[in-house]
C-alpha cells in the first residue's frame, strides 16, 4: 500500500502540519509512505505524478479563517481536475490543527475535504481536529530537550561513582507521564486514524485537544503568540508607528 502524507503549511521551518504528518508516518511504520511538501505551485507536477499511484493520501493542514489555507484551495482545484481526467481512485484523510483550544473548531475544515472527495471522485476516509495544535509542537521540542538533559545529569553522576537510585529516575518517569497525558487525545486519534488508512477504509471524524485546561492555555496562547509576533517582525517598535493614513 502506498500512502502520500502532504504538509499542506505555509511554512518553511516549525510547522506544525508537518510534525503531525511524521508523527502519522511513525503509525504507519512498514508501509510505503512518501512525504510531499506544498507551499508552491512549482511542487504541483511532482504531487499530481504521486497522485497515479497511491491508495491513500494524508492531508495535513493548519485552520485558517476556519477553512482551508487559500494555496492549498488553490492546489486542490487543480488536483480535482487532474483526477477525475487521471481516474484516480484513492481515500483522502486530513488532519487538521488549529490555535484554538478546542478541536472542534477544524469541523468544517474537514468537511470541506470531505466535498472536494466527492466532487473529485476520490473517497473520504475521515479526519482528525487537533486543537491547541501550536501548544502540541512546542511540547514535542521541550519534552525530548528535557529528557536528554535528564539522563545526561543521570549518565554524570553514574560516572562519577555517586551511586544511582530510583529517586533520580523519578524526575524522567514524571516527565515522562506529563508528555503522554499532555498528548493523549492526540495519540489515541492519530493511532486511529493510522489503522484505518493500513485497512483503506472510512472512519468517522474524531476532535481531540492538548489536554491543558482552557484558563491556562489561553493566556499561554496569548504571550507565545506575542512574542512569536514580536520576534518574526522587522522592528518591534514599528508597532508604536501612527498610521500614515
Amino acid at each position: 500500500m502506498k500512502t502520500l502524507i502532504l504538509n499542506g503549511s505555509p511554512k518553511k521551518k516549525s510547522s506544525t502540519s508537518k510534525f503531525l504528518g511524521r508523527m502519522a508516518g511513525l503509525f504507519l511504520a512498514g508501509c510505503k509512505v512518501q512525504y510531499a511538501s506544498l507551499r508552491t505551485k512549482s511542487q504541483y507536477p511532482e504531487i499530481m505524478e504521486q497522485l497515479k499511484e497511491i491508495d491513500a493520501l494524508i492531508l495535513a493542514a493548519p485552520l485558517y479563517v476556519d477553512g482551508i489555507p487559500s494555496h492549498v484551495l488553490e492546489f486542490l482545484q487543480e488536483a480535482e481536475e487532474f483526477c477525475l481526467k487521471n481516474g484516480c481512485h484513492f481515500f483522502v484523510y486530513a488532519i487538521s490543527n488549529n490555535g484554538f483550544i478546542e478541536g472542534i473548531h477544524n469541523k468544517s475544515h474537514l468537511k470541506m475535504y470531505e466535498c472536494w472527495c466527492r466532487r473529485a471522485g476520490l473517497t473520504w476516509g475521515g479526519g482528525i481536529g487537533v486543537g491547541g495544535g501550536e501548544m502540541f509542537h512546542c511540547l514535542a521540542i521541550y519534552y525530548p530537550i528535557a529528557f536528554f538533559v535528564l539522563i545526561a545529569i543521570i549518565l554524570i553522576k553514574y560516572a562519577m561513582g555517586t551511586g544511582i537510585t530510583f529517586s533520580d529516575w523519578l524526575p524522567l518517569v514524571k516527565n515522562i507521564g506529563i508528555y503522554l497525558f499532555f498528548n493523549c487525545g492526540v495519540f489515541y486519534c492519530m493511532a486511529r486514524l493510522s489503522a484505518s488508512v493500513r485497512k483503506l477504509r472510512q472512519v468517522k471524524n474524531r476532535y481531540t485537544r492538548i489536554m491543558v485546561p482552557g484558563f491556562l492555555f489561553i493566556p499561554i496562547a496569548d504571550i507565545f503568540m506575542t512574542l512569536t509576533a514580536l520576534f518574526n517582525g522587522k522592528i518591534i517598535f514599528m508597532l508604536l508607528k501612527k498610521d500614515s493614513w
